[in-house]
């Protein structure tokens, strides 16, 4: 039962898991979370905020995760902001809150 558990967990982690998750850009909207690979010049594809805070502390940096203000408590686990450096912020969303909602777009 464990050695199921543990194929299915490695699965998911290696296919499917990097569309689960966007980062929220202002102006751009749900943009793919590669995007953070290019820019923060990352090893690797995160595979959802908490595998972010990780690499980001590996790194050094002092990180803290939150539900932005004014965000409902229902989107927890959906929405997930994570601030670390000097003042950089990311907005990690689920693929269900960028699906059929466009953000920053006029």
């Amino acid at each position: 039962m464990f050695h199921i558990l543990l194929i299915f967990l490695i699965y998911s982690m290696t296919y499917g898991a990097n569309t689960n998750w966007y980062i929220l850009a202002r102006d751009d909207g749900c943009i793919d979370i590669q995007i953070i690979v290019r820019e923060l010049k990352l090893s690797r594809t995160p595979i959802s905020p908490e595998d972010f805070v990780q690499m980001m502390k590996e790194r050094g940096e002092n990180v803290t995760v939150d539900l932005p203000i004014g965000i409902s408590p229902n989107l927890e686990g959906k929405l997930v902001q994570v601030r670390f450096g000097k003042a950089k912020s990311l907005l990690f969303v689920k693929d269900e809150i960028c699906h059929g909602v466009e953000f920053g777009k006029k």
